[in-house]
């Protein structure tokens, strides 16, 4: 990944305009230095493929851009012991809470998911009983026990990684895609913090402010046999 490429990235990843210093301080911690850093940013200001709309503060230019799921260095950290132990399966950690930038109420989430092929769910749930630390792990957990547990903080939940679902790879890392994340939000019982009017709200404001792949939804949404609560949606708020 070049340095203007992990620049577009965080600022993609912003649900407000960012300083330069938190911009530099992630390239720090991916291996860029300073000097390298100033400079393509420098550039791409020049290049108006970043805008400055404040006192040292910068955003992308208001057009709608793709949407990249940046993991935190905690997810990364919990992928990556997940990755040595479990190398031939596909894992995705991913937080609902990025879900709160298309929300009106915002509520309280320490959720974290971690997506995996049905073959390897109890094990990979048996490895996180073991090495969270004092975390509650649950296993795909039923309706009532969302309503019971989801109100805590720092939660994983192992939940069966459907097939063909719409990934990214960022750093070697499976990532959710927007349309993911957005058909889970449709039905998912883990998520039914957005359910209701503020699901409306969700769909609106996502596709307001990024480009989503239609198709792609439709087809994962398919998948999901939520295809006509998503067009119902889209036709409601005239997204469609």
């Amino acid at each position: 990944m070049t340095i203007a490429e992990r620049i577009i990235l965080f600022a993609s990843g912003q649900t407000q305009p960012f300083h330069r210093c938190d911009l530099m301080k992630y390239l720090l911690q991916n291996g860029v230095s300073q000097g390298s850093a100033h400079v393509v940013f420098s550039r791409l200001l020049k290049q108006d493929r970043i805008s400055k709309v404040g006192d040292d503060l910068y955003s992308l230019p208001y057009n709608k851009c793709d949407f990249i799921y940046i993991p935190s260095s905690e997810e990364i950290s919990l992928a990556k012991r997940l990755k040595e132990h479990y190398p031939f399966t596909d894992i995705c950690v991913w937080k609902p809470s990025v879900l709160v930038r298309f929300m009106r109420h915002i509520p309280t989430l320490g959720i974290t998911f971690v997506d995996v092929e049905r073959p390897a769910m109890e094990s990979v749930f048996f490895h996180l009983q073991g090495t969270a630390r004092g975390r509650l792990v649950l296993l795909n957990p039923s309706r009532q026990e969302c309503e019971r547990y989801i109100t805590k903080d720092d939660i994983i939940i192992v939940r069966p990684l459907i097939v063909e679902v719409p990934l990214l790879t960022v750093d070697d890392y499976k990532v959710p895609t927007l349309e993911k994340i957005l058909v889970d939000a449709t039905g998912d019982r883990e998520l039914n913090f957005g359910q209701g009017a503020e699901l409306f709200t969700i769909y609106a404001s996502a596709f307001e402010t990024y480009n989503v792949n239609l198709k792609r939804l439709l087809r994962y949404g398919s998948r999901r046999n939520r295809k006509d609560a998503i067009l119902n949606i889209l036709e409601s708020e005239g997204l469609v």
